[in-house]
């Protein structure tokens, strides 16, 4: 192939990429101007597995203890291993709830255009103010070390005040995502799970995607759905690794 011809082709993908995105960026615009006909409030809930990993792996850095108070024949080893354990676990598991898989408020509201939806992190902000207030120290503690050991110490302690500093400005973001309606659509349902994917030729634009709902609400859901999209096929199917088309 000539270099004229691959930069022709190279032209005919420019072109296509920003006659896309101007029309992802109409579309986005009239979806967002659009009327709210039909609207929901849940609370997601993260599954329980990984924060149960958490306590464990707490129970688990306790029961060591525990093993080697046996071993060794001491029973206030024995007691601080069951206590540290216990409360160990709990810390790790209240961590993970509330920093690393927290719950999700989220909000959506479905137009004759598509569906506009937020999703927030049920943190208090009295975690924000703590992680906040953790940083700062870390920070501190990284440059004091930096001042103290000399240039080596930035390889490490450098690196960490800088991930330290980020931290510093921890708060609540909501987020906005969208799905514009486009074409005729596939449906997925977990059963009774209120669990629903969306799924379309979209050609470029973000037409398809996954959201959730109130299982008992169901049939009204895909009642308010077929008022402004076409649904060719609606399949039920029995877990999340199913959703995907």
């Amino acid at each position: 192939m000539s270099e004229a011809s691959e930069m022709t082709e190279q032209e005919l993908n420019e072109l296509r990429w920003q006659v896309e995105r101007k029309l992802r960026d109409i579309l986005d615009a009239e979806l967002f101007k659009a009327s709210v006909s039909y609207e929901w409030r849940l609370m997601v809930k993260f599954p329980i597995a990984p924060k149960l990993c958490c306590y464990l792996m707490g129970v688990f850095i306790g029961g060591l203890f525990v093993y080697r108070g046996m071993n060794e024949g001491s029973l206030g080893t024995i007691i601080f291993g069951f206590i540290f354990g216990f409360i160990f676990g709990l810390i790790l598991i209240s961590i993970s709830h509330y920093l690393f898989f927290p719950d999700k408020d989220t909000h959506y509201k479905l137009t004759p255009l598509g569906i506009v939806y937020t999703e927030k992190d049920t943190i208090p902000d009295v975690a924000y103010t703590i992680m906040r207030g953790f940083a700062w120290f870390s920070a501190v503690a990284c440059l004091a070390t930096v001042v103290y050991v000399g240039p080596l110490a930035f390889v490490g302690a450098g690196g960490m005040a800088l991930l330290a500093v980020k931290f510093t400005g921890f708060k609540a973001v909501t987020q906005t995502h969208h799905i514009n309606f486009i074409g005729s659509y596939k449906i997925k349902i977990i059963q009774n799970k209120g669990v629903l994917s969306l799924w379309t030729k979209s050609h470029g634009v973000h037409a398809s995607g996954r959201f959730y709902f109130e299982a008992a609400k169901e049939d009204e859901l895909i009642k308010e759905l077929s008022k402004h999209m076409e649904i060719k096929e609606i399949i039920q199917v029995k877990s999340m690794r199913e959703l995907d088309f």
